[in-house]
């Protein structure tokens, strides 16, 4: 497994929806898993949610297939904080189907200025709780 000890653990439900044609989850779900896996874990451990105040934007997002997921009733996400720059920071997240790692991707987020629409440094407040959930990726390591 590629997640780290201090990762933050999220299941996610799967609909038999989400499947394709293939009998496997669709890999445009699969995006849809990964932010709701990264939405929730910011809301339950740095206790904030998506505000227009504060608002972050996705950069960038990188998915590497490892394994097909199939429908059951779970999957489980780990999630936590890759890098940390002035405006922004890197989320990595792994999803875990029968023991195995089955997708892993990293999402570079940017804070932004909510009047000007351009990048703004991350608070020293939102830096220090982001490092709780910090470790180097380790992308070469999926089971």
């Amino acid at each position: 497994m590629r997640a780290p000890a201090n990762a933050i653990d999220v299941t996610l439900g799967l609909r038999w929806s989400d499947q394709d044609a293939n009998r496997h989850v669709n890999n445009a779900t699969i995006i849809t898993l990964i932010e709701e896996a990264r939405v929730r874990a910011v809301a339950e451990k740095l206790g904030r949610a998506i505000s227009p105040e504060e608002p972050h934007v996705v950069r960038s997002l990188e998915v590497v297939y490892d394994g097909e997921v199939s429908y059951e009733p779970d999957i489980s996400a780990k999630v936590w904080t890759s890098r940390i720059g002035r405006t922004s920071y890197q989320v990595s997240h792994e999803l875990i189907q029968g023991g195995r790692s089955c997708v892993f991707a990293t999402t570079t987020i940017v804070a932004i200025d909510p009047s000007a629409r351009r990048p703004s440094p991350l608070s020293e407040e939102y830096r220090a709780q982001l490092y709780q959930y910090f470790a180097e990726p380790n992308p070469d390591n999926p089971n």
